[in-house]
């Protein structure tokens, strides 16, 4: 097996979402963008003669493998819900593909590790929608980072401090993994219950970059704008990860 190139790994950082998990294209780009991150990305995923190797560093408390072929891969196709497929706009990025493939085989054997509110949402495969933190934490077994992921409340207005606090320990830390995300958004300019790559933070222009990897592009919010509109933030620093 030969772990992935560091061009394929700097690839995911700008990876093209197509079915509905966000939380995990996000992640995998948040990862990208950092140095342990991408040590973990090398270590975890690997070429295997007929496909990949996909690893979990803690599921259920234990390392595993999830290897899949370029069949399984080549049999996983965008549909929309009446199981048309949909052409695509851009290639699949196969890395994303492998483990989302592996993300399916890991919820065929352990069911309970997509959350319960997850599981209302109409869907293709198994793997879509899903929380951030939680396929971050399976992926690389490090504890995340957690500002209002779960819970009804649909913004941080609530945890105004808080947020301020952490954007501005983003952006004097900027070897890092977050990755932001949305709820019901009454406000124009973000997606509803969505989840984005932070790109970059600037405490002095108090600035936050997102990245949206459904529609790749780069979305600027100010502070303000970012505690009405996001719901939730959640990652590592680089030392997290080591």
């Amino acid at each position: 097996m030969n772990p992935i190139s560091t061009s394929e790994i700097n690839n995911l950082k700008k990876a093209i979402q197509y079915f509905q998990d966000c939380y995990l294209v996000a992640s995998v780009s948040a990862l990208a963008h950092c140095k342990n991150g991408r040590k973990i990305l090398s270590e975890n995923i690997a070429h295997t003669n007929d496909g990949f190797r996909i690893r979990f560093n803690n599921i259920k408390g234990n390392v595993q493998d999830f290897f899949v072929t370029q069949r399984e891969t080549d049999n996983l196709v965008y549909m929309d819900k009446f199981k048309n497929p949909i052409p695509l706009s851009r290639p699949h990025n196969p890395i994303i593909k492998a483990i989302e493939a592996a993300m399916n085989k890991l919820l065929e054997k352990y069911p309970d590790k997509k959350p319960l509110i997850c599981r209302f949402p109409d869907c293709n495969e198994k793997f879509e929608f899903n929380k951030p933190s939680n396929f971050l934490e399976m992926f690389t077994g490090k504890t995340a980072f957690k500002l209002n992921e779960s819970g009804l409340r649909i913004s941080l207005k609530s945890r105004k401090k808080e947020s301020i606090n952490i954007f501005d320990k983003i952006s004097d830390n900027p070897d890092n993994s977050f990755v932001a995300g949305t709820s019901i958004n009454f406000h124009k300019g973000l997606s509803d219950n969505h989840c984005y790559t932070v790109t970059n933070i600037d405490k002095n222009s108090n600035r936050i970059e997102l990245f949206d990897h459904r529609f790749l592009e780069t979305v600027t919010l100010t502070y303000e704008e970012a505690i009405k509109k996001l719901k939730f933030i959640t990652g590592y620093f680089d030392k997290d990860l080591k």
